[in-house]
């Protein structure tokens, strides 16, 4: 065997099998968002969060019993370091913000009465409203800007590709991984309400946006590299070779983020774990929509371009 052989994939001559696999991994999410929709937190749904900080690392689980005899409706916990614990409760009928957040205290205080009030946030429903919208917009407008982004760096790209459709495939590959992100969120946020959505996971829908649009352009400048270097071949071998030679970086540098971001989930404190999870499970699935999804996507769209284009007619003189 050749020592300078290198071992290729057919990524592309199975790319149907990835297209079904896309599907397999969204779908149960999606249906999720159907049927439970998002546990989303005080910054999307109006509440307050308490944070409060015992003399002594306090009992969870007896916090969690202390706050249900208190009768604080959507009561959620979550410890943040060793001694602090975040209490978050949405807006109550009868009581303001301020009069909750005293009878959580006295009601704590019945385990260590040297806790102390760190700080207390109540968000409105018309910001929470605001934060919606603005996060919303801030996705559509990083796709609308990821799009015109590669259109113009790829213009020059030689045919048959088209510049427009690099960037319309590589959002579509963003596409699949928001939703795959998304309903992962709904579908473990209902089986555990600790998983919320926030403020900070559209931070991290946003940072995935735009690691994983990374990985799906360095993949395209080669495939632009060897539409020059191989004009003879066809597009969905050139597009088949450059895959190959970056697969290897594209899951070494995938690697390695994970296995850090791996090791804050595991170490990290639960103030930023929902954040952390999110970025996990985005950075993997960028990884695998770069390599089995934009790339395959390019493909089948240029041959259905090339199948539905009508060859000019030349007439006899």
């Amino acid at each position: 065997m050749d020592k300078n052989a290198v071992l290729t994939f057919d990524i592309i001559g199975r790319r149907k099998v990835w297209y079904i696999l896309s599907t397999v991994l969204i779908l149960p999410g999606i249906i999720s968002l159907l049927v439970w929709h998002l546990n989303v937190g005080i910054d999307f749904k109006g509440g307050s969060q308490q944070d409060i900080s015992f003399s002594q690392a306090p009992n969870i689980d007896q916090v969690r019993k202390d706050l249900d005899g208190a009768h604080i409706d959507g009561v959620a916990v979550q410890t943040s370091g060793d001694k602090d614990v975040i209490v978050r409760f949405p807006d109550q009928k009868d009581l303001q913000p301020r009069d909750v957040g005293n009878n959580v205290l006295t009601a704590l205080k019945k385990e260590d009465a040297n806790l102390k009030e760190v700080s207390f946030e109540s968000i409105g429903g018309l910001v929470a409203h605001t934060t919606i919208v603005n996060a919303i917009w801030a996705v559509l407008i990083t796709s609308i800007a990821i799009i015109l982004f590669i259109a113009w760096s790829f213009r020059a790209v030689p045919a048959p590709a088209s510049s427009w459709r690099f960037g319309v495939t590589a959002i579509l590959a963003l596409a699949h991984d928001v939703l795959f992100v998304i309903g992962a969120f709904s579908l473990i946020g209902h089986f555990f309400p600790q998983i919320e959505v926030d403020s900070l996971f559209i931070t991290a829908i946003l940072t995935i946006l735009g690691f994983s649009v990374n990985d799906t352009i360095v993949t395209f400048d080669r495939v632009r590299e060897n539409l020059r270097r191989s004009p003879g071949k066809s597009f969905a071998e050139i597009v088949s070779s450059s895959l190959n030679q970056t697969l290897a970086r594209s899951i070494n540098t995938s690697g390695t983020v994970l296995l850090v971001l791996l090791a804050l989930l595991i170490l990290g404190g639960e103030s930023v774990r929902n954040f952390i999870l999110a970025l996990t499970l985005g950075v993997a699935i960028g990884t695998y929509s770069s390599i089995f999804n934009a790339a395959p996507l390019l493909v089948s769209w240029q041959n259905w371009v090339d199948a539905h284009t009508v060859a000019p007619v030349r007439r006899k003189k």
